[in-house]
C-alpha cells in the first residue's frame, strides 16, 4: 500500500510541475517590471482549459498522497507522543531540607524599646 501511495505521490508531482510549466504567461516578462501594467491578474480567466483542469486534479492528488503518507497508521510508524502502552518515566526525588528534633530554635531578636521623649 506504501509503495502504491509513493508512485502515486511521484507521478502526480511531475504532472503538476510540468502541467504548471506548460501554462502561458498572462503578460511579457519585461512589463512586469515598468509601472505600467495592467492589473489582470486578479481578472477573471474565463473558461478553464485542459491544461489547468489537469493542474488542478494533479494539485489535489499530490495533496492528498502527501497527507496520507504522512499518517503514521499508514506508513506503519509511531508518533514520538505516542507512550499508550508505556508508563512514564520516574522523576528524581526532590531533596527536602533535614530538620533534627533535638535542634533547638533559632533566637528570635527582640526589639528594642527606644527611649521616649520626656
Amino acid at each position: 500500500m506504501e509503495i502504491a501511495l509513493y508512485i502515486i505521490f511521484f507521478i502526480s508531482c511531475i504532472v503538476l510541475v510540468a502541467a504548471v510549466l506548460l501554462q502561458p504567461g498572462k503578460t511579457n516578462a519585461g512589463a512586469l517590471f515598468t509601472s505600467n501594467v495592467s492589473s489582470n491578474a486578479f481578472a477573471p480567466r474565463g473558461t478553464a482549459t485542459i491544461l489547468s483542469k489537469i493542474t488542478i486534479v494533479a494539485a489535489s492528488v499530490f495533496m492528498v498522497s502527501a497527507l496520507l503518507l504522512a499518517m503514521p497508521a499508514i506508513s506503519g510508524t509511531s508518533s514520538v507522543l505516542d507512550t499508550e502502552g508505556e508508563e512514564a518515566p520516574a522523576k528524581a526525588p526532590v531533596a527536602t531540607p533535614v530538620t533534627s528534633p533535638t535542634a533547638t530554635p533559632a533566637p528570635t531578636a527582640t526589639p528594642v524599646a527606644s527611649e521616649e521623649k520626656k
